[in-house]
């Protein structure tokens, strides 16, 4: 078991000892068609990773009969969105051909994660790579749908959140303050990404070129606002873009560049576990939305309620969270304030 998780890619964050302690608190099991790994409405005490076989994911939320929408395959972890924040499922996976699975109890993970930084670091940049590669299939199907994302996540808040003080201290003494003009294209699609970019002013268009009978055409499938964050799938997974990014009007960014952010990391474990546990968490959220959009999950908003600019239903959210939100942003007002300066 060990050497089929060395052997799928997106495990190359994990030593050893990772793998080793995986396989001690997993169990290995082989699951028939058909059956139901996690279902829509319910929750799970466990996470899963495929070592062979194929599950798909289906919904019924849009009201009509279940309806098939993407697939795991070996390699791919499944039910991480239980562990980072959620609750209760928003889409059932269900086993469609004989599959060979390690099961891994989320309680055991979550205190494992909690007690040991370094652990929590490499696991979180394994669930975010995962994460990653899922939100680029789903980008590029629902591109061809005409299905856009939704309003866009406050990123921001949910790094600066989980970030602490020195932490956003580092970002802006090592990061690259710089105005962009309208149409200025900071990512381009297929190609590496340089930077993780925070922006601070302005608005954003992401696009997309999808082929259309031999034809390339350029589609806009998203917009960003002040407080989003670009380029975190490439870094996470050192793969090229998927999308392109260009400025639709004058904008203000704070550029991080990717070889400081990774060297950052691997001497300061307890910035990298923050770090990459907010990329899960954001990465997740996308992918939801997405399969909400696509009529395929029935996506429990009030996490992304949160991270909008107006709050209105404060008493139906978790204090907790709000709290943090507020000190994040805080904490923005006052990496722009020091830029500014």
């Amino acid at each position: 078991m060990k050497t089929n998780l060395v052997d799928f890619p997106y495990f190359r964050a994990l030593k050893g000892s990772d793998f080793d302690w995986l396989e001690s608190i997993g169990q290995k099991k082989t699951y028939q068609p058909g059956t139901i790994l996690i279902e829509e409405g319910k929750s799970t005490s466990s996470m899963y990773i495929c070592i062979a076989g194929s599950l798909k994911v289906t919904s019924s939320a849009s009201g009509t009969d279940s309806q098939q929408f993407t697939t795991f395959t070996a390699g791919e972890v499944i039910g991480e969105t239980l562990l980072l924040d959620q609750q209760i499922a928003t889409v059932t996976v269900k086993v469609d051909e004989t599959s060979e699975l390690l099961v891994l109890p989320k309680q055991q993970l979550t205190e494992r994660l909690e007690s040991d930084w370094d652990f929590a670091a490499r696991f979180y940049h394994l669930l975010a790579v995962n994460l990653s590669e899922q939100l680029r299939k789903l980008t590029k199907l629902m591109a061809t749908r005409n299905i856009k994302e939704g309003e866009p996540l406050r990123k921001v808040l949910v790094v600066f959140a989980t970030l602490n003080d020195s932490d956003i201290s580092w970002m802006i003494a090592n990061g690259t303050a710089k105005k962009a003009g309208s149409g200025t294209v900071l990512i381009q699609q297929e190609q590496a990404v340089p930077a993780v970019y925070l922006l601070l002013e302005g608005m954003l268009g992401i696009y997309v070129n999808i082929n259309n009978n031999g034809l390339v055409e350029e589609k806009k499938v998203a917009q960003r606002v002040k407080g989003d964050i670009l380029g975190e799938m490439s870094f996470v997974d050192g793969g090229f873009a998927s999308a392109s990014v260009k400025t639709m009007e004058n904008a203000w960014v704070l550029a991080l560049p990717q070889a400081q952010l990774s060297a950052k990391f691997q001497e300061d474990r307890g910035f990298a576990y923050r770090f990459y546990r907010s990329l899960a968490l954001i990465l997740s959220n996308r992918c939801l939305d997405l399969l909400s959009r696509g009529s395929t999950a029935n996506l429990n908003y009030k996490n992304l309620e949160l991270l909008s600019d107006d709050i209105e239903a404060e008493d139906e959210l978790d204090m907790d969270l709000l709290e943090g939100t507020a000190i994040a942003g805080k904490r923005f007002d006052w990496m722009i304030q020091q830029l500014r300066h």
